[in-house]
């Protein structure tokens, strides 16, 4: 299982990352919003109208985790 973040303003970052249990945790924001931490792999996507939502869904697989405060993504998962 491996946790996505969608880290553009995600406030619970670190948290996510303290807490991963080795797990792989990916932060994916766009080109706007980097966001590098130890402890976890950073995907960058280009700007544009919910970018980062479809980079995230395209990239999940059944048993993973997902954290985002987007009710839009949420839908889609």
């Amino acid at each position: 299982m491996s946790i996505f973040v969608d880290a553009d303003g995600c406030p619970v970052v670190d948290l996510v990352i303290r807490h991963r249990q080795g797990r792989d945790v990916f932060l994916v924001c766009d080109t706007a919003h980097q966001v590098i931490r130890e402890g976890a792999t950073t995907i960058t996507v280009g700007q544009g109208p919910d970018a980062v939502d479809y980079a995230i869904v395209n990239r999940m697989k059944r048993g993973d985790l997902v954290v985002t405060q987007d009710f839009g993504l949420a839908a889609l998962i």
